[in-house]
């Protein structure tokens, strides 16, 4: 008998829990992109997105620097 799946609803809302949770549950988040653009810094945000060497696996925003994103990955 095959496992029961769970409804798309209640997937996307834990999800949406999950990555919520690890935006704020880490050290220098402060310096992250989501944070920045969170605050409406746009001009920072457009600084440290210009040449992106990396993008964040929880969000999908781009940075030349690792260091400005939560989960980065080489691009």
């Amino acid at each position: 008998m095959a496992a029961k799946k769970p409804k798309a609803d209640s997937v996307v809302k834990a999800v949406k829990a999950s990555v919520m949770h690890l935006a704020d549950a880490h050290p220098n988040h402060e310096h992250h992109l989501c944070h920045i653009i969170s605050l409406r810094n746009m001009r920072t945000a457009a600084k440290l997105a210009k040449d992106a060497q990396y993008i964040c696996f929880l969000c999908g925003r781009a940075a030349k620097d690792a260091k400005n994103l939560c989960d980065p990955l080489k691009i």
